[in-house]
C-alpha cells in the first residue's frame, strides 16, 4: 500500500496534458472506490470479530474514528458499505466494476439489509442494476422506490414510518460550537429550508458570507422572532412548488408528487397539503406543458380568522399548540368531496393533523361534534379548547 501511494506521490502532475490529466483524475477516483469499497469490507469484518473489544471504544464506529482521526459519520457509512457490499455480491461487483461509485453503493445499504418482507436476492440484484451509473441521490430514490414496490405497508404506513424517524440531535463540537444534526422527512425538511432561506433574506452585492452561513443567521432569526412574538404562524401562504399528477390527486395512484428541488414526496402527503393549497391544473403531453389552468383556494384567510375563533387551538384533547401555529383540516377530504365550509374544517397541530389521516383512525361526526377513533378502539372527544368538558369514552 505504501509503495503504491509512493509511486502515485512521484508523478509529475505539472508534465501532463489537459487531457492526460482527465484521464488520470478519472481513473484514479474509480482505484479509490475500489480501495474505499475493501477498507469498507474489512472494517465490516473488524467489527463482526469484535477486534474494537477491549479498546473502550462502544463500538467499531467510536474506534475507527478514534484510531483514524475522522469522524463517526464517516466511520458509520464505511461500516454501512461494507455489510451492504458483504450481503449483496451483485452490489460488490459493481463497485469493483466501476459501475456504481462507493458513494453510492452506499445509499442502497437500508434497503439490501432491511429489504421487504417476501423479496429474495434477485430482487436485491434487480435494484442494484437499476442504480448502476447512478450518482448517490439518484441511488437513494431507486432504493426507496425499490421499497415502496416491494413493501406490503400501504402508502400511509410508509409515511408514518417516515415521520416517525424525525428527530433534532445536539452534541458538543469545539470552541464553544455545537453541533445539531436535523433529520426530516423530505416535505418538512423543504419547508423547514425555504424559512430558513426567507428569514436570511436577499443576499446583498457586499455579502461574503457563505451559504452555510447565511442559512444558520437564517435559522437564528426565526430563533429570535419567535422570541420576540414576531412571527406569524400558520397561515402563511405556501412557498413550496409540488407537482402531481390528476391520479394521484383523485386517490388513484400512489405515485409520489415531487418539487422543484428533487425532493419525492409521498402521495398521501400531497393530498393531504392540498387541502392548505393553491392548485394549478397543469395539462401536459409528454414532457410539454399544452395548457396551465386557473388557481383554486380551498380555505381562505377568512375562514382560518373564523376557525382560530371558534377552535382555539388543535382540537386533540390535551394539546396546547395555539390556533396560529395550527394547520385547517378537512375532515372529509376535499379529494372526496369534503365541502370548504366551517361544519367540515377543523384546526389540528402540525404532529396531530398526521395522526388524523392515519388510515387506521376514524373520524366520527362534524366539526360541531367531532370524535376520533383511535387504532386501539378508544373514542377521543375533540371540542374546540374552550368546551373541554366531556371525557373521552
Amino acid at each position: 500500500m505504501n509503495r503504491l501511494i509512493g509511486d502515485l506521490a512521484d508523478v509529475q502532475l505539472d508534465t501532463l496534458e489537459a487531457d492526460e490529466l482527465g484521464v488520470f483524475a478519472v481513473a484514479l477516483g474509480k482505484g479509490i472506490d475500489r480501495i474505499t469499497a475493501f477498507h469498507a469490507k474489512v472494517v465490516h469484518a473488524a467489527d463482526e470479530a469484535r477486534s474494537w473489544a477491549g479498546s473502550g471504544a462502544r463500538d467499531v464506529e467510536d474506534w475507527l474514528s478514534q484510531r483514524t482521526g475522522t469522524s463517526r459519520g464517516s466511520a458509520t457509512s464505511r461500516r454501512k458499505l461494507g455489510e451492504a457490499l458483504d450481503r449483496s455480491k451483485r452490489l460488490d461487483d459493481a463497485v469493483d466494476n466501476g459501475e456504481l461509485s462507493a458513494e453510492a453503493a452506499a445509499q442502497l445499504h437500508d434497503a439490501i439489509t432491511n429489504p421487504p418482507e417476501g423479496t429474495d436476492e434477485s430482487d436485491v440484484d434487480d435494484l442494484v442494476d437499476a442504480a448502476k451509473g447512478c450518482g448517490p441521490r439518484d441511488a437513494r430514490d431507486t432504493a426507496e422506490r425499490w421499497r415502496e414496490i416491494h413493501s406490503k405497508q400501504s402508502e400511509e404506513e410508509r409515511t408514518a414510518r417516515r415521520f416517525a424517524k424525525r428527530s433534532i440531535t445536539s452534541k458538543p463540537a469545539s470552541d464553544g460550537l455545537v453541533e445539531t444534526t436535523v433529520v426530516l422527512p423530505e416535505l418538512e425538511h423543504r419547508q423547514v429550508m425555504n424559512a430558513i432561506t426567507h428569514a436570511a433574506g436577499a443576499r446583498p452585492a457586499d455579502d461574503d458570507r457563505t451559504t452555510a452561513q447565511r442559512l444558520a443567521d437564517g435559522l437564528i432569526e426565526l430563533a429570535r422572532a419567535y422570541a420576540a412574538g414576531t412571527v406569524t404562524g400558520g397561515r402563511e401562504k405556501p412557498t413550496i412548488l409540488i407537482g402531481a399528477s390528476a391520479e394521484t390527486m383523485a386517490g388513484l395512484s400512489d405515485e409520489p408528487g415531487w418539487t422543484g428541488f428533487g425532493d419525492r414526496i409521498p402521495a398521501d402527503v400531497v393530498r393531504h397539503l392540498a387541502e392548505n393549497a393553491v392548485l394549478r391544473r397543469v395539462v401536459m403531453a409528454g414532457n410539454a406543458i399544452l395548457d396551465l389552468g386557473m388557481k383554486v383556494r380551498f380555505a381562505t384567510d377568512d375562514q382560518f380568522q373564523a376557525l382560530m375563533m371558534r377552535d382555539g387551538g388543535c382540537r386533540f384533547p390535551g394539546c396546547t399548540i395555539p390556533a396560529e401555529w395550527c394547520e385547517i383540516d378537512h375532515l372529509v377530504p376535499f379529494t372526496q368531496g369534503g365541502p370548504t365550509d366551517l361544519a367540515n374544517l377543523v384546526l389540528w397541530c402540525s404532529y396531530h393533523h398526521h395522526v388524523k389521516h392515519r388510515s387506521d383512525v376514524v373520524v366520527i361526526g362534524d366539526a360541531h361534534d367531532l370524535w376520533l377513533q383511535l387504532p386501539d378502539g378508544r373514542r377521543l372527544w375533540c371540542p374546540p379548547t374552550t368546551r373541554r368538558t366531556r371525557a373521552a369514552a
